[in-house]
């Protein structure tokens, strides 16, 4: 290989594709970084298992038996005389109870009557000097037009009435003042009494009805002034009283909110004692509400007594707990997904779920709400972007995981922790050949089937509350409603911002109208039957040993395209025109043919490939050696030492079974062209073909176990004699009686 076709395959390092990258270089496979990774996730999950705003969270998290549940510790004794404290809910609804029981405040104003008898007495005396018809002061309270309406009256009728208006409205203020006169309406009071707060310190109850307000005053006036007086005088009286009426209860909003202060001081926040020596759970006992409030307020004493939850060794249990979690998933990756392990990028993904996770358990329990926000927690949605992008073993994996992380940071609250986990397993195997993007909303169903079951038997196990379990129900159908669209959104991120190429991605480049596919069948039209042949075969195989086999037909594509660059170098191109390898040097023919891999890999990067398609273009000739070329100069050496070196591929080798499957199948569908007799000489060839590859060592880093490859060996063998099957010969009719049938033809 030249020079500038190494310097380019060095470039374009496809090498970084291969399966257990110990060396690599960079930040993604740095053990470095990895360490960190590892810390920072070890420390962020301990955070959320430790800290909470709330201490007493902390304590009722530490004991989280529910009702109905089995006590397993050792029985629990009190060390010393403790009150049982409320549960901080029920405590919660007294405190509003007795808030909304609190009278409002209002404070007496003693000189609001004293200013409204001046107001009042200036407007009698404004009056008094229109019916006289004196000039001073008219219209200082009222317009001309409204004074006109004693107008027609006789002197001695404006007199009376105004007489009388004088006596009614001075009583009708007294027996407003006497109760009351608010300067805030009435109607916003929830209260059906209120609280005066008399000079200097007392304080006197009274019912809101006796009360008047700007509305309610010209109400009542209006009824105790019917059939006394002229409907005329009635119209001034009612514009008199709300004129002069000032308020003498103004509400305080200041002795209200110390009402309210001393409503909720005076509610007990306990309901008992538990003596020093008492019982309070013994080992098997069934836990019923009474006793987790003892539990729980025995740990809230040893708080008070202690002054404080939190210490080294907390902190260190609580990293301890979320490691031993982690641990679980990172097990499985050592020793099953190294692949996955030894990626920081990959690693890094499945972190940061398991960090979401931890935050939003700890977000459900921070949150002060009666609803159950555990079950809001998008577990499934996780499951089912790990099934997607990763694969269902590893999805069951990282959800068992993330369940194990929600209970325990959740206080060891089995209930949620086996719902998730059932959950999530369900939506994982949903999406476990998902074939198109809307695949995903059917998981929303699976989701719910399994939230549901889970609720309904646990709540039954447990004799819960109806409506406590439909509050959980009516989370888990929020909960499956959106898991699949925060699994698509995150996928979006993830397959844009990364080089992941999930299954739904390959399903974009299933189609043949592909325009490097096009290309392929225009200018190496050999090349492009032998493609669409071998990618049926390939597919057949990989579905026969449980493989990818949209991988692996999608790959098989793809595997050739480095011919388009020279296909006339290549047997199945060289259609009446001559060999060009016949003007060339063993070497250099070998060459002209290891150049189609560089090639493809740069018309694969140039076209912007996934990185899983763009390794099957070197892996499907590994390091193999060009035979004919290399066969060819040791014949032409005439013993000289011929370098094999010279006439291998460049690699790397197969790293999975379905670039493996795509090297087996590529020589082995040579052989539909060949004609075999008999059934045992296509066998011989196969397994020539096979054995060639067995010990030149071509798949050894592929996983493929000898049942696979025997099960791929009879796939092929069938396959080619599908393809390949004799035909028919017909008799030919002699060629006196074809003509006498075509005279007869025509005669009819």
């Amino acid at each position: 290989m030249t020079e500038t076709k190494k310097t380019l395959l060095k470039k374009i390092r496809y090498k970084e594709s291969e399966s257990i990258p110990h060396s690599g270089k960079g930040l993604r496979y740095s053990k470095r970084t990895k360490v960190i990774i590892f810390i920072l996730t070890a420390l962020f999950c301990t955070f959320f298992f430790s800290f909470h705003f709330n201490t007493q969270k902390s304590i009722s998290l530490k004991f989280s038996a529910k009702p109905g549940n089995i006590w397993t510790s050792q029985p629990l004794v009190a060390e010393f005389t403790y009150p049982i404290f409320k549960d901080l809910s029920e405590y919660n609804k007294e405190v509003s109870k007795a808030k909304e029981k609190t009278l409002p405040v209002f404070a007496l104003e003693t000189s609001s009557i004293n200013q409204s008898m001046k107001v009042f007495n200036l407007i009698i005396s404004n009056l008094q000097n229109y019916i006289n018809n004196t000039p001073n002061n008219i219209g200082a309270f009222f317009t001309i037009d409204e004074l006109r309406k004693f107008d027609g009256m006789s002197l001695a009728q404006k007199q009376k009435d105004l007489t009388s208006m004088v006596k009614l409205i001075k009583y009708y203020l007294a027996e407003v003042y006497r109760y009351g006169l608010t300067n805030i309406s009435l109607a916003q009071l929830k209260n059906n009494e209120v609280t005066i707060q008399l000079p200097p310190n007392n304080i006197k109850i009274i019912s809101k009805d006796l009360l008047s307000d700007s509305i309610t005053i010209s109400e009542k006036a209006s009824k105790y002034l019917n059939n006394k007086i002229s409907n005329a005088a009635i119209e001034i009286s009612l514009e008199i009283i709300s004129r002069c009426a000032v308020p003498n209860l103004v509400y305080s909003k200041s002795l209200t909110d110390q009402a309210f202060l001393l409503s909720e001081q005076s509610v007990a926040k306990t309901e008992g004692m538990v003596r020093k020596g008492e019982s309070i759970v013994s080992k098997g006992q069934v836990v019923t509400n009474e006793i987790l409030k003892k539990i729980r307020s025995y740990e809230n004493s040893k708080l008070l007594r202690s002054e404080s939850i939190y210490s080294i060794w907390y902190f260190l249990g609580s990293f301890g707990h979320s490691v031993l979690i982690y641990t679980i998933l990172l097990i499985y990756l050592f020793f099953i997904r190294k692949k996955i392990f030894y990626d920081n990028l990959q690693i890094s993904i499945l972190s940061v779920l398991l960090i979401l996770i931890a935050f939003m358990s700890w977000l459900s329990i921070e949150i002060s709400t009666p609803l159950p926000l555990e079950f809001l927690i998008m577990l499934p949605a996780f499951s089912m972007l790990s099934a997607i992008v990763f694969d269902s073993r590893t999805a069951f994996y990282v959800t068992v995981t993330m369940a194990l992380m929600v209970s325990g940071i959740r206080g060891n609250d089995y209930d949620v922790g086996i719902s998730m986990m059932f959950a999530g397993t369900l939506a994982a195997y949903t999406v476990r050949d998902i074939q198109s993007r809307t695949q995903m909303f059917l998981s929303i169903f699976y989701i719910l089937i399994g939230l549901s079951v889970s609720i309904i038997v646990i709540g039954l196990e447990r004799s819960a509350d109806f409506s406590a379990s439909l509050n959980k129900l009516l989370m888990a159908l929020v909960n499956s409603s959106f898991s699949p669209l925060v699994t698509y959104g995150l996928l979006f991120v993830i397959e844009r911002t990364t080089n992941f190429t999930t299954d739904l991605r390959l399903q974009e480049y299933v189609n043949l109208n592909h325009p490097i596919l096009t290309k392929l069948s225009e200018l190496a039209p050999g090349t492009y039957q032998h493609t669409l042949s071998m990618a049926q075969l390939a597919e057949r195989c990989a579905i026969a040993i449980n493989s990818n086999p949209l991988l692996t037909k999608v790959g098989a594509y793809f595997h050739d395209i480095g011919k388009i660059s020279k296909p006339e170098y290549f047997s199945e191109n060289q259609i009446d025109i001559d060999n060009k390898h016949e003007m060339l040097s063993p070497r250099k023919s070998a060459d002209a043919i290891k150049n189609h891999v560089v090639d493809g890999i740069k018309i694969a990067h140039d076209s912007k490939l996934p990185q899983r398609l763009i390794d099957f273009i070197p892996m499907h000739h590994g390091t193999s050696l060009v035979k004919h070329f290399y066969a060819k100069a040791i014949e032409m050496a005439d013993g000289e030492p011929v370098n094999d070196e010279d006439f291998r591929y460049p690699g790397p080798k197969p790293n999975s079974k379905e670039t493996a499957i795509v090297m087996i199948c590529d020589s082995i569908e040579a052989l539909s062209r060949v004609p075999f007799k008999e059934k045992e000489d296509l066998e011989k060839a196969v397994d020539r073909s096979l054995k060639d590859k067995l010990l030149d060592g071509q798949l050894d880093e592929s996983n493929l176990t000898m049942t696979d490859i025997n099960i791929i060996k009879e796939t092929c063998i069938k396959f080619i004699q599908s393809i390949s099957h004799p035909r028919v010969e017909y008799k030919e009719i002699p060629e006196e009686k074809s003509d006498t049938v075509l005279d007869s033809g025509n005669g009819q």
